[in-house]
Formats: structure tokens, sequence, C-alpha cells
């Protein structure tokens, strides 16, 4: 009897030890992600997702280093600046820019020397107590991060409405804006840096600009091309980017469709570089060609809080494409 009492307690021990050794192990927490451009492996010649939530995220900047990357969101009629950072730990989650958040702004760029941050914002001019109109605005780099933001002046900024600053090496900005004199709507325009300030913004003519709306322009560092989104006659679909490259006498040559696969049937725009150029970023809001249509609530409902929502997203494709444009545009003259 008191062997089969000892045999049951031994097992039940045993049962509890097993318990508790359950019970205590861990799961290893995840790595963290670093490495370039968020820890992911560039892409080849199809353009591939980047940055993708149920949000509509727009626009992208990186600083020279790579460290650092600012987009867009835009939901509810308001655009909001977003940051993340690469640290020893890895890359952050993320957060509001430190200078966003108040009042609706969208659309950064960094200038090639990492000094200035472009973008747009509808917050009160200097003297004003209300929102204004898009205007373009910068904050300088400081050892702190970013400073306050300055409205840049006139000409440059008038009671229009200005969009995507984009400047070469030399400071030249390439904007868009529905000002008068243009072609027909809003078009592409160009304030070349002085030294002093920006000379009077000019419109870059029909070699770019069309009776249509042309808007979110990249100029290449040098300026020895434009790209822009545009919607025209011969579109692969809801507004495409488009490039126009500078001819022998320093002209922009006709634009011409960036065709597919960059373009798509959606809306493709906010062009963007990354710092090294190897890697060109766009809006889209195509969705994934290997999603598939859902057969329950419980599908569609799971595509809709997902990134294949047919909101805008962030993609990107190597960069050699724009060599490849250039090449046939060489060829057809």
């Amino acid at each position: 009897m008191r062997s089969a009492v000892a045999l049951v307690l031994t097992v039940v021990l045993l049962m509890i030890g097993c318990t508790c050794k359950e019970e205590t192990e861990t799961v290893d927490a995840p790595l963290p992600v670093t490495g370039p451009f968020l820890g992911m492996q560039p892409p080849g010649t199809t353009p591939e997702l980047f940055l993708a939530t149920a949000l509509a995220e727009r626009d992208t900047a990186w600083t020279p280093d790579g460290k650092q990357l600012f987009y867009s969101v835009f939901e509810r009629q308001r655009g909001t600046i977003l940051s993340r950072s690469e640290a020893p730990g890895g890359w952050s989650d993320s957060e509001f820019a430190s200078f966003s958040g108040e009042f609706s702004e969208l659309e950064p760029f960094i200038t090639h020397d990492g000094a200035w941050l472009y973008f747009i914002s509808k917050r009160p001019a200097p003297g004003e107590t209300e929102p204004g109109e898009w205007d373009i605005w910068r904050a300088p780099r400081t050892d702190a991060g970013w400073g306050e933001p300055e409205i840049l002046p006139a000409p440059v900024n008038d009671e229009h409405k200005e969009f995507y600053p984009s400047l070469t090496t030399t400071g030249d900005l390439y904007f868009t804006s529905d000002r008068p004199g243009g072609l027909g709507g809003e078009d592409i325009w160009r304030a070349a840096w002085t030294g002093a300030g920006w000379a009077g913004p000019e419109n870059l003519g029909p070699a770019v600009n069309s009776p249509g709306p042309e808007f979110n322009s990249l100029v290449a560092p040098d300026g020895s091309w434009l790209i822009f989104g545009s919607m025209r006659e011969g579109d692969v679909g809801g507004g495409d980017l488009h490039i126009a490259f500078r001819g022998p006498g320093g002209e922009f040559l006709p634009a011409v469709n960036m065709g597919e696969p960059i373009n798509s049937a959606a809306l493709d725009y906010c062009p963007a570089l990354s710092p090294d150029g190897s890697v060109f970023f766009f809006t889209s809001s195509r969705v994934p060609e290997n999603e598939t249509e859902p057969t329950t609530y419980a599908e569609l409902e799971g595509i809709m809080t997902g990134p294949a929502n047919g909101r805008d997203n962030i993609w990107w494709v190597s960069a050699g494409a724009i060599d490849r444009l250039r090449a046939q545009v060489a060829t057809a003259d």
C-alpha cells in the first residue's frame, strides 16, 4: 500500500514539475529591424510594396545617411508628417515628426546636404493666427534634430497654393502651383537660386505642362531630369508618372510616360529617390497582384483593414528604370 501511495505521489510531483516548466518557458523576442531601407532588401525591376498599412501613406524623404525616413499620412482630409529613425537597437516605430502634428502638413523633401527639410503646410503665416493655404516651409537641421520651421518668402509663396518642393544640389526649386500663367490647372514651376534668394518662378512650358493637371515633381540632383505626376491623354490609369530629360541645349525635352510596371490603372504619383540614387520610390493606390477577391465578410473586413484596401501606399523599384527610359528617348531622337 505504501509503495502504491509513494508511486502516486511521485507521478503527481512529476506532473507538477512539468507544468511549472511549461509555464516558465518564454518566447524569444523578435530581432530588431536593422540595416538600410528599414532592413529590407532593395527590389529589382518590378515595383514592390515598401511601406503599407491600413492608413494612406505617401511621400518619401531620407536624410543623406539613410538613417532617418520621413513620409506623410493623409487621413480625414488632414496630412501629418511621420518619421522613423535607425539606432543601434534597430529602426524605431513611426512617430510624428518633431515639427508636425498641430497643422495639416505633407510632402517632405530633404536637401542633398541634409541641411534643410522642406514640406508644405497650412500653418499660419508669420503675423497670422488662422491656418492658411498650402505654402512651402522648411526646417533647419540642428544638433538636436530639426529646428523651428520658416515659410519661404515671395515670390515662391504667394496667395495661391504651392505644393511638393524639390531642389537640385545648386538650390533651384521645383514645385507645383495653381498660380496664373500656367497651361491649365496645376503646373510645375521652377525658381532659380541666385545665391541671395530665389528668382521669380517660371512655368516649365509645354514640354512638361499640359492643359490638364501636373503635380508632385522630383528633379534630379543635377537637374538632368524631372519626374512628375500628370493626368493626360495616353495615361495607363488614373494619373501617371512622366519623365522629361534635358536636351543638349539645356531645355527639357517633351515628357514621356514612364509606362508599366511603374504606372498602373490606379493613381501613381509622389516620386522620390534614395540618397544613393539606387532606388526610386513612389506612391500608388494599386492593389497588389496577389490579392484575391473576398468570398466572406471576414475576408472583406480583413482586406479593408489591411494594406491592400485600395488606399495609398509607398512602393519602390530599382532606379535603373530612369536610365532605361533615358536610352529609349535618346534612341527615339
